[in-house]
């Protein structure tokens, strides 16, 4: 499990400079098309994987289990997709237009974790100390001070 942490912490900061560099050839629809077609292809190998070589799974067992899906999770899954594609289009439209990658990945993380917190005080009823209030404190100073221009 480490490992793949690992592995994820050294690959996953590459993404948006991969965005970048591409964002000066394609627009976004045209990216957001290609990287859909790659990612289907590589779920399909995926797939075929798990089907054919590990045999963990079988295509109908894979349908019997979507075709049990509710109305509200199938619901669910397309706002989820919804969502995906929003934040895909926009995310990408960031990085090709203001700031640079690895600033605009420091803003998304920190200002998701910020929403989740408020998600949890505001919807949830959870509470926090005083050492974790100030901890969110620091990250919207960080924010502020990270994305000023000019102190």
């Amino acid at each position: 499990m480490y490992l793949i942490l690992f592995g994820l912490t050294l690959l996953k900061p590459l993404r948006p400079y991969f965005r970048k560099h591409i964002s000066d050839v394609l627009d976004h629809h045209e990216y957001f098309l290609l990287s859909t077609m790659m990612i289907l292809l590589i779920i399909f190998m995926y797939i075929a994987y798990l089907v054919f070589i590990s045999r963990t799974t079988t295509v109908g067992t894979m349908m019997e289990n979507i075709s049990c899906l509710s109305f509200s999770e199938v619901i669910a899954i397309f706002v989820l997709s919804c969502l995906t594609v929003i934040t895909g289009l926009l995310v990408f439209e960031l990085d090709k237009n203001h700031n640079t990658p690895l600033m605009n990945e420091i803003l998304l993380k920190s200002m998701s974790t910020i929403a989740v917190i408020c998600v949890a005080v505001f919807i949830f009823k959870e509470k926090y100390k005083i050492h974790q209030i100030g901890g969110i404190a620091l990250v919207m100073i960080g924010i502020y001070l990270a994305s000023r221009k000019n102190l």
